[in-house]
């Protein structure tokens, strides 16, 4: 499944294909990053109150936690190139739709709409397709970069939905509008997957039977393994970068938002340049080496802010956790692209994104909580402490073997 000039395992940076997977994928995170800023903006035009203009973000993320392996069971029948196209232009068109609606029920509904198709559920996608086009160092490669076109689209949507809902309250959801552009160039320019990416026959079956025999294709341990390793690792993110430290740096060394905003996402930025090496790193390492060695870069990161009496330091600790974030994230997506047999692969990726959506539930309260008695500082050593255990467990599980799921690539 080589591409243009990707035959060594490297990046096939002339091919347009890539180009159109790495759209699809920085689509994803226009999910609630560019709309957060203007809740503010939201309730005051509508006349909610804050809370009630929380539910915007709510409604979007609760549809996809459980419907993502659905859209990916018919991604699995009818072809993951024939699926995607439709999500990305209901999520692009009931976007924009928000901006005409004058109710604030119906801008809730749209955000239903969005949530059923797009976000997480987009991204999954696009990895599953890395995984019909790729296999070997390649699909690291290429998943490496695919993966950074998510954390750079994620760290850009907060300051540009900023910037656009200073504008008017509005203004951030015709930002969709660039999702019915993609599905545009997907659907005239993306080739169909090798017929071998389709395995002897797509799968068959709907609902409970689908998922009983997703599960049943994949080898146990290994699964639990990497959707255990995935969920930890947002439980992380969410409750801990994204949660407790801004927190912690607002209420301990009294930064304001934006500061806060832009020391997080420049840390955090490191994630994106190491994913984009991922197919280097393959070479010499599984892809449950590389989530070995991210879960130490978590323990040094989270153990290091704990330990931090300044905001430099935790900046300089919150990298060392980017490192690590940019070392998981493709690792375990290649990993379960590997273990998924070609006619469950939309199945298995979109769980991917149940899991992820999850560790957002969870993962906050998970800080907030013992916060509450204990401060800031505490919880995020003991999740540091946590991370070390977990990276531990997967040495263990690694056994000093290059490729526990498979050749050394994790496949």
């Amino acid at each position: 499944m080589g591409d243009d000039d990707g035959g060594s395992g490297g990046v096939p940076w002339r091919s347009g294909r890539l180009y159109l997977l790495l759209a699809t994928a920085a689509v994803a995170p226009l999910d609630v990053n560019i709309v957060g800023p203007a809740l503010p903006a939201v309730a005051e035009a509508f006349d909610v109150s804050s809370a009630r203009s929380g539910l915007v973000i709510t409604a979007f993320a609760a549809p996809g936690a459980f419907l993502a392996p659905v859209v990916g069971m018919y991604a699995d029948r009818f072809g993951r190139r024939r699926v995607v196209v439709p999500c990305l232009l209901i999520f692009g068109v009931a976007g924009v739709a928000v901006t005409v609606v004058t109710e604030f029920w119906t801008v809730l509904a749209l955000r239903a709409v969005q949530g059923s198709v797009g976000g997480s559920i987009l991204a999954s996608l696009a990895m599953a397709l890395v995984g019909d086009y790729y296999d070997g160092t390649q699909r690291n490669a290429v998943m490496g970069v695919v993966s950074a076109s998510v954390s750079v689209s994620a760290a850009v949507g907060p300051v540009l939905g900023g910037m656009l809902a200073a504008r008017a309250w509005d203004a951030p959801f015709y930002l969709y509008g660039v999702s019915v552009v993609v599905a545009a160039l997907v659907y005239g320019f993306l080739d169909p997957p090798p017929a071998s990416a389709n395995g002897k026959e797509r799968a068959t079956g709907t609902g409970v039977g689908y998922l009983r025999a997703a599960v049943a294709s994949l080898p146990t341990r290994e699964a639990l393994t990497v959707y255990g390793a995935t969920l930890l690792s947002f439980v992380l993110f969410f409750g801990g970068v994204l949660t407790a430290v801004p927190f912690l740096l607002a209420g301990t060394y009294g930064l304001a938002s934006g500061r806060v905003g832009a020391l997080v996402t420049g840390a955090m930025s490191l994630a994106a340049v190491v994913a984009v090496f991922n197919g280097r790193f393959a070479r010499y390492l599984s892809n449950l080496g590389m989530v070995t060695a991210g879960f130490v870069a978590y323990a040094v990161g989270l153990v290091g802010v704990w330990a931090s009496s300044s905001a430099l330091g935790i900046l300089l600790a919150l990298c060392v956790f980017g490192v690590g974030h940019g070392l998981v994230l493709p690792s375990v997506a290649s990993a379960l692209s590997a273990l998924a047999g070609p006619e469950f692969r939309g199945g298995v990726m979109s769980l991917r994104t149940s899991v992820v959506l999850g560790a957002q539930a969870i993962g906050p309260p998970l800080f907030t909580l013992p916060a509450a008695r204990v401060g800031y500082e505490l919880p995020l050593g003991v999740a540091g402490v946590a991370a070390g255990v977990v990276a531990v467990a997967l040495f263990v599980a690694v056994g000093g073997r290059a490729g526990v799921v498979g050749s050394p690539a994790g496949e």
